[in-house]
């Protein structure tokens, strides 16, 4: 589990996503530790928020995904 998930804005804002592939991505990430750019961010630059629209990816959360619910 990522050391940072109780600060993160990405997994505190969608965390409780009922859609399949939102909560695929937070298990992957944020509970299985994938490669995260946020997480690496963290590491590098100290503790920073990062607005929640910024994906994981590095990628910000495009209109499609945020539809999903």
């Amino acid at each position: 589990m990522c050391k940072y998930i109780d600060m993160c804005s990405f997994y505190i804002k969608f965390k409780n996503r009922e859609s399949l592939i939102w909560k695929a991505m937070i298990k992957n990430y944020c509970i299985d530790g994938a490669e995260c750019t946020r997480f690496h961010t963290y590491n590098k630059q100290g503790f920073k928020e990062l607005p929640a629209e910024i994906m994981p990816t590095g990628n910000r959360v495009s209109k499609v995904f945020l539809s999903l619910r």
